[in-house]
């Protein structure tokens, strides 16, 4: 039987192992592969085995009762538990960016495959972190670590208490707050984009709560061809990001101070 240890997370499948391996090693405790692994599996086990990472090979039977409802394909890593970043460490960094600061963060985002790919996302559009609520969210999972692909480990997560009030923090560090609406928010194609923001993605059916959009700045709205339809989370988040990406590279007005 294999057990993975108290106090240790897993990680599953060949992109997630690959980037803990190339960025995250200390945070690895032990690599579980099928006993007969394919070629791109053996390869993540061989580099493991070099770095001087724990190897058990086990029956795909144990792999998968120990993966859960998560696909594994053929690989997975007990590591040490997910290290948050706190939000004031996570301010003090952004503040020195000369690029712009740009922070994602999710408000009753509850199905960790969105929220995997809300991670995904903001690591590609180069957002600086997320902040993820205490309550009423997905936790750091192994299935949000598959989903995420790999940039769980690119990107700094601050676990707040309280969503509204770190977002009230956010503004006293001169960042503009952004709410993410499906309807009744500014078009974000014409929307003046701060250089330090923060875009507030709401739950996946009840948008964003009273309490955090009070403390929103502006509310914005994808425009969609059909009111009747409707964008799922993560890729409204991926359409809003890289229009941000756009708009401040088009202008570059430095459009900043409160």
């Amino acid at each position: 039987m294999v057990v993975v240890e108290k106090g240790e997370d897993l990680v599953c499948g060949i992109n997630a192992v690959d980037e803990l391996l190339r960025r995250q090693l200390r945070r690895i405790q032990t690599l579980y592969c099928v006993e007969k692994p394919a070629r791109r599996v053996a390869e993540l086990v061989e580099r493991a085995r070099r770095d001087g990472v724990t190897i058990k090979s086990v029956p795909a039977a144990a792999l998968d009762r120990l993966a859960g409802e998560v696909r594994h394909q053929g690989v997975a890593v007990a590591v040490a538990p997910f290290v948050f970043t706190p939000l004031a460490e996570l301010l003090r960094v952004l503040a020195l960016s000369e690029t712009g600061a740009m922070l994602v963060a999710v408000d009753g985002v509850t199905d960790p495959r969105n929220l995997g790919a809300i991670i995904r996302t903001a690591a590609a559009a180069g957002a600086g972190g997320l902040l993820l609520p205490e309550r009423r969210s997905a936790a750091i999972t192994a299935t949000v670590a598959k989903t995420a692909a790999g940039a769980l480990e690119n990107l700094p997560i601050s676990r707040v208490v309280n969503l509204a009030d770190a977002l009230r923090r956010c503004q006293e560090a001169g960042f503009w707050v952004y709410g993410a609406a499906s309807e009744g928010g500014q078009d974000i194609y014409t929307v003046e984009w701060a250089d330090a923001l923060v875009l507030v993605l709401g739950s996946e059916d009840k948008g964003l709560r009273p309490i955090v959009g009070k403390n929103c700045d502006l509310k914005v709205t994808i425009p969609l061809a059909s009111r009747s339809e409707s964008l799922n989370v993560g890729i409204a988040a991926a359409v809003t990001l890289f229009e941000i990406n756009r708009s401040r590279r088009q202008t570059r007005n430095g459009f900043s101070a409160r």
